[in-house]
């Protein structure tokens, strides 16, 4: 079963051309059993997410957010965002334990995109996992964090932080269970925290 746990689309990411209906149709025609809505700094509402899962019964479709800190960008998953609202801006020191509290998770997005060095910040907190390849980002910086995730026994993703249609199918991560709702997800990622055994998938057919 693959899954895309990092997808815009034009209805609440300005930076995204391909809207909601045409990215979760070209998901299924790529065969990925779900995906992932991560817009940035806003949720997707709840009753949307359940109207599109109505249209495409095939497709589990979860609501995360790519949380913009001074730090990075971090996807977020929370099993009820609407009992949980993360206050703005925050630094990833207190990200992950507000995070964590709230019984979610937090992938580092595309790290090393643009700052190669090792973050100071890893010595103190420690993300649920890592993308290690998605379409924003070079060689060098899949390369730095494939290193940094083995380094620091960080569970890795292959997303696509797909922002056009094109990029659906590119990129996926392989697992051995199924995942009806994210907190199915969230419960999967907690289990598999910080354990290097074991790499969801490779790219696929990734474009750089």
């Amino acid at each position: 079963m693959l899954y895309d746990f990092h997808i815009h689309t034009l209805e609440y990411s300005d930076c995204s051309i391909s809207s909601v209906e045409e990215m979760c149709r070209r998901a299924v025609e790529a065969g990925l059993s779900g995906i992932a809505l991560t817009e940035h700094d806003v949720w997707w509402p709840k009753a949307d997410v359940k109207e599109l899962e109505h249209r495409f019964p095939e497709l589990t479709i979860m609501r995360g957010v790519e949380y913009t800190s001074p730090e990075g960008h971090f996807l977020v998953f929370l099993p009820n965002p609407e009992n949980g609202e993360l206050p703005a801006w925050r630094s990833v020191m207190e990200l992950i334990p507000m995070v964590h509290h709230l019984d979610g998770i937090v992938i580092w997005a595309h790290p090393f995109r643009f700052d190669k060095r090792r973050p100071t910040w890893l010595d103190h907190v420690r993300p649920h996992g890592m993308e290690v390849a998605s379409s924003n980002m070079h060689r060098k910086a899949e390369t730095m964090a494939k290193r940094v995730a083995a380094q620091q026994g960080i569970m890795t993703f292959n997303n696509s932080d797909a922002h056009h249609v094109s990029s659906i199918g590119r990129y996926g991560n392989e697992l051995d269970v199924p995942l009806t709702r994210v907190e199915d997800f969230i419960t999967y990622v907690r289990n598999h925290a910080y354990r290097n055994a074991r790499k969801p998938a490779s790219p696929m057919g990734a474009v750089f």
